[in-house]
């Protein structure tokens, strides 16, 4: 689950026909300007139509494969999306698409790879405060969730060193909440009162774990230790 941050920006869609090359078929220009204006319209399901056959009518069309790289991330096909910016900037590199690359990895938490991308357009834009805001995103991105993993990791140690101590099982359920993955939390909050955890009004009050008392499985999980 991706991590409580501040979302980033991706840049504006450029029209294609700007960009067309002398080469590039008339019909994939056609598409491609036609899925632009369906974009503006809200059209977007109809957009993705004209943009996929723009590519396909011209699969080294650069600027089709940007559009249709925007017009999948706001569709929130996410994986499609990389791919098509992928193959946007493996056929002409541009800040725009570097850019709209490295939010799709930051959204997928691969942060790392966003940072390259972010990299690679403040190369050809030196000057481009949105992309060095998104550059200083990441990082900060990278940063939390180098400290998540280590917070989980020695949580789940302490755990693992004390199976049957509800205290750890809790502390784990705890740092897991704090991270707002549910899932998890809920497992090992479940665990901890299984395991004699009895201080309920702690629970019901623990401000750590606020986000998960608006989850129905967290009435589940007290009333299964009231039951036992």
């Amino acid at each position: 689950m991706r991590i409580g941050v501040v979302a980033l920006t991706a840049l504006l869609l450029l029209p294609g026909a700007a960009l067309a090359a002398s080469r590039t078929p008339e019909d994939a220009v056609r598409r491609n300007n036609v899925g632009a204006d369906l974009l503006k319209q809200g059209k977007l399901a109809e957009a993705l139509a004209e943009f996929r056959q723009a590519v396909t009518a011209d699969p080294a069309y650069a600027a089709a494969w940007r559009n249709l790289g925007f017009a999948l991330d706001k569709a929130g096909q996410l994986d499609e999306a990389v791919t098509a910016y992928q193959q946007a900037v493996a056929l002409e590199p541009e800040v725009n698409a570097y850019n709209n690359l490295g939010v799709l990895y930051d959204k997928k938490e691969r942060y790392a790879e966003a940072i390259q991308e972010f990299e690679k357009a403040l190369k050809l834009s030196p000057g481009n405060a949105t992309v060095q805001k998104n550059l200083e995103q990441a990082r900060q991105n990278q940063s939390i969730l180098q400290e998540r993993q280590a917070r989980i990791a020695q949580a789940k140690r302490e755990a693992e060193a004390r199976p049957r101590d509800p205290r750890a099982a809790y502390t784990l359920a705890r740092v897991y909440a704090s991270f707002d993955d549910k899932d998890n939390a809920l497992t090992w909050l479940a665990k901890a009162l299984q395991l004699g955890y009895d201080d309920l009004d702690f629970v019901r009050t623990d401000p750590v774990l606020a986000g998960l008392r608006t989850d129905p499985r967290f009435a589940q999980v007290l009333e299964r230790r009231r039951l036992q």
